[in-house]
């Protein structure tokens, strides 16, 4: 516990552990303003054990070259609901207290959404995997199609080992996915009739996979993430292309970078 602490404040930037600094980041306003709603829902925590437990032996035996970190339960004063540091992963409990808690009010529908505890073994397999499998290109410049399929082999890593399904995975509501399942062939035609599938240009990527209410170059009514699902499709056509493929195969750079990637998926929706 001394040691987890010890990195926590290095990263928080909180100097050295000892009574008087473990008292003051205790007292911090954006620690102490979810304490007593941590202590009441989480008092028990079997459930999570169990779940995180199946999640950590799925691991094992599907991604070998991931490691399984220690989890420590704190209350995190950022963000970042999961971060994980050396063999040790810091679990902010605060960022999990349903989406009816009080303090969750100022967040878009899109995040609020997923501030439930059956979040947890997803968000924790997703950090886990980022951690030990991080993308890493050949070029200095990598294509979205790269990104995208990065991405899909992210959501289908957890999908297997958190046992969920791909709306699960990918954190969308139902009218969400259902827009998205609707018009996979036409977000498809507009990637590749804007010649954004192998664009470099970084606005394009972060448009396409990152968090936000929307895919703006996609459409206003795009979920955000759209190029996300469109990865995990990409990828899901691949395996069924390609049944002797590892999960953790997906996670090389012969995978992601390959400039056959298409021709072998036969991504056609």
């Amino acid at each position: 516990m001394y040691k987890a602490t010890e990195k926590l404040f290095e990263i928080c930037d909180y100097g050295p552990v000892y009574p008087l600094s473990i008292f003051d980041y205790a007292d911090k306003s954006s620690i102490r303003e979810h304490r007593d709603a941590v202590e009441k829902e989480f008092a028990d925590m079997d459930r999570e054990k169990k779940s995180l437990g199946k999640l950590f032996s799925r691991i094992r035996r599907l991604l070998p070259g991931a490691e399984i970190p220690v989890v420590f339960t704190i209350i995190s004063p950022y963000t970042q609901s999961i971060f994980v540091v050396d063999s040790a992963v810091y679990l902010g409990l605060n960022h999990y207290l349903g989406t009816d808690y009080p303090l969750y009010e100022s967040f878009p529908d899109y995040v609020r959404r997923l501030k439930v505890r059956g979040r947890i073994p997803v968000d924790m397999a997703e950090a886990i995997i980022r951690t030990s499998y991080p993308f890493r290109p050949t070029s200095d410049y990598p294509q979205a199609l790269s990104r995208m399929a990065y991405e899909g082999a992210v959501a289908e890593a957890v999908m297997q080992v958190a046992d969920v399904n791909e709306q699960e995975s990918l954190g969308y509501s139902d009218d969400d996915y259902s827009w998205l399942r609707d018009n996979e062939h036409d977000i498809w035609d507009i990637i590749v009739g804007k010649k954004m599938l192998f664009s470099s240009d970084t606005d394009i990527i972060r448009s396409l996979i990152g968090v936000g209410p929307t895919t703006n170059v996609i459409s206003p009514s795009s979920p955000g993430r759209a190029g996300r699902y469109v990865g995990h499709r990409l990828v899901q056509s691949y395996l069924d292309a390609n049944r002797s493929a590892s999960l953790e195969s997906l996670f090389s750079h012969e995978f992601y970078d390959n400039p056959s990637l298409l021709s072998l998926a036969g991504y056609n929706p």
